[in-house]
C-alpha cells in the first residue's frame, strides 16, 4: 500500500511540475497586439521626458483591414500644456514620412525625431502659436507634440506622442 502511495504521490507531483513548465512555456509575440491602428513598441508609453539634443527612436506597429498607404509624423512645441484634441493637421514640422506599395494592412515603422540642442541649436522645432514664423527652441518642461498618421485609402488613422523636455 505504501508503495502505491508513493508512486501515486511520484506522478501526481511529476504532473505538477510538467503542467507548470508548459504553461510558462509560451512564445512571446513578435508584434504588439492592440485594438488601435497605430501601437507604440518603442516607446513604450504616449508620454515620455527627453533631455535637450537627445535622440528619440521609435517603432510604430501598425495593422487595419486594409492596404496601407503611408504612415507620417509631425510635431510642435506646447508651451502652454494645456492644447487638447489634436489632429495631424494642427502640427506645423513633418518630420517622418514613408509610403508603402506592398498592399499589406500590417507594418513595422521605424524612425528617429532629433530634440533641440538648445536656444541656437541646428534642428530648432518650430513653435505652435498663430502667425509665428520664427524658430522656437522648446524648454525644459514644455512638451513637443507628436502625431502619428496612417493613411489608408480614404480613412486615416491617429495617435499621439508626447515628449515633456528636461
Amino acid at each position: 500500500m505504501k508503495k502505491s502511495n508513493k508512486q501515486l504521490t511520484y506522478f501526481l507531483v511529476f504532473a505538477l511540475l510538467f503542467t507548470v513548465l508548459i504553461a510558462c512555456n509560451k512564445d512571446e509575440e513578435d508584434k504588439p497586439v492592440g485594438t488601435e491602428a497605430i501601437n507604440f513598441i518603442q516607446p513604450d508609453s504616449t508620454t515620455i521626458i527627453a533631455a535637450a539634443g537627445e535622440l528619440v527612436d521609435f517603432s510604430l506597429y501598425l495593422a487595419i483591414d486594409a492596404p496601407i498607404d503611408s504612415i507620417r509624423g509631425a510635431y510642435f512645441i506646447d508651451t502652454a500644456m494645456n492644447i487638447n484634441n489634436l489632429t495631424y493637421n494642427d502640427m506645423q514640422t513633418e518630420f517622418f514620412v514613408q509610403v508603402f506599395t506592398d498592399s499589406l494592412n500590417v507594418q513595422t515603422v521605424s524612425g528617429t525625431l532629433q530634440m533641440p540642442l538648445g536656444r541656437n541649436a541646428s534642428v530648432p522645432f518650430q513653435a505652435y502659436f498663430s502667425g509665428s514664423t520664427t524658430p522656437f527652441i522648446a524648454q525644459k518642461y514644455d512638451a513637443v507634440r507628436v502625431v502619428f498618421r496612417l493613411d489608408s485609402d480614404n480613412l486615416s488613422y491617429e495617435k499621439q506622442l508626447k515628449i515633456i523636455v528636461n
